[in-house]
């Protein structure tokens, strides 16, 4: 009788045990999944693109961006200006008709044309059909063909100047400042406007002593524009020329810069030529971040479908350090991309939203 109490109230503590554990577990639930309803910690932090810089001696000269394509554009035949059809500054698209010439007496004179070349061409085959009966000597239809053929001729030559009086764009272009007007009446080879073309890269020229040495095809130069003097462009050497110019004793160099917003064609820029030493990678100073395991950046790799991205610490290892700069020896890569200004509110594995787009980064991970 007693075991059997015992055993009453045995039950009765294990199905009072179980009750508060499963209130206590669905609490936890609960908590855990209002946990899980607040997104994911995250910090905005601006970003930057890791490039390789020239590290040992170089030398300093002067170059000038160069559009890949640009003309002026001038006109062949003199004449009245009948129509304008670009405005300063728009862009234009390859075969756009630019500016009209007035064409009304070519016009007539190709009618003409085309009636004396419809006549010629009707009597050919009129004599040839005779000929075939010798209605009609060799000798006339031989004078009808010649006369067809300079009828059609004459034809091909006036639709060729109408069409040099119709000034179309050679290929994808901005257009420079002009002051033609329709009515105005211009010389030929007369300078109308400036056309520079669309591209994605510009060139840059430098010319370079032979006596302060050369640069091979494929090298890199430091290219540096007024008013950033502390971005250094990297521009890809393409082509020199074959000898030597007789007024200046210099050799002309040509690199291609990809990376040139904004730089107008026609600026002076400061080029760096090196002449011995490696690459370096710069990273700015408010990238590197100091803790007792020792200097370390954090890496912003993208997140799969482009919801911004994810930082990862690296240890590094600094060179020369100023204000603004630090050279990495070790640690680091070019084209990575690594957290600047704001990367001390980071930890490993932090989800990153960059404030400005990085430049080279995929589109749909821009400033959130």
């Amino acid at each position: 009788m007693k075991l059997r109490r015992w055993l009453i109230v045995l039950a009765i503590c294990l199905l009072v045990a179980a009750a508060l554990g499963g209130i206590k577990y669905r609490q936890i639930r609960a908590a855990i999944a209002f946990g899980e309803s607040f997104p994911e910690p995250s910090e905005s932090v601006e970003a930057q693109r890791v490039a390789a810089s020239l590290a040992g001696r170089h030398i300093a000269i002067i170059g000038e961006i160069v559009a890949p394509e640009s003309l002026e554009l001038r006109n062949e035949f003199e004449g009245r200006v009948s129509a304008v059809h670009m405005a300063p500054g728009s862009r234009v698209r390859k075969g756009e008709i630019l500016l009209q010439f007035d064409i009304s007496e070519e016009s007539a004179r190709l009618e003409a044309a085309r009636a004396s070349a419809t006549l010629a061409t009707l009597n050919l085959k009129r004599l040839q059909q005779l000929l075939t009966n010798n209605s009609v000597s060799r000798d006339r239809v031989d004078q009808a063909r010649a006369e067809a053929d300079i009828a059609l001729a004459n034809v091909r030559q006036l639709e060729a100047s109408i069409g040099k009086k119709t000034l179309r764009a050679p290929f994808d272009a901005v257009v420079g400042l002009h002051q033609v007007e329709a009515g105005e009446y211009l010389a030929a080879n007369t300078a109308i406007v400036t056309l520079v073309g669309i591209s994605e890269f510009l060139w840059v020229d430098f010319n370079l002593p032979p006596a302060q040495g050369s640069v091979d095809i494929g090298a890199t130069v430091e290219v540096f524009v007024a008013g950033h003097a502390d971005e250094a462009l990297q521009a890809r050497v393409i082509a020199r020329d074959p000898a030597v110019s007789p007024q200046s004793r210099n050799l002309r160099y040509r690199a291609r810069l990809d990376a040139a917003p904004g730089i107008p064609p026609g600026s002076v820029v400061n080029v760096h030529v090196p002449t011995g030493g490696s690459s370096l990678i710069r990273v700015p100073t408010p990238a590197v971040q100091r803790d007792g395991m020792g200097s370390y950046v954090f890496v912003l790799e993208a997140n799969e479908g482009g919801d911004g991205y994810r930082a990862r610490r690296r240890p590094i290892r600094l060179g020369s350090e100023d204000a603004s700069v630090a050279a990495v020896l070790e640690g680091l890569a070019a084209d990575e991309t690594i957290a600047t200004h704001g990367a001390f509110k980071l930890r490993d594995g932090m989800r990153a939203v960059v404030r400005e787009r990085v430049p080279g980064a995929p589109a749909g991970q821009a400033a959130e």
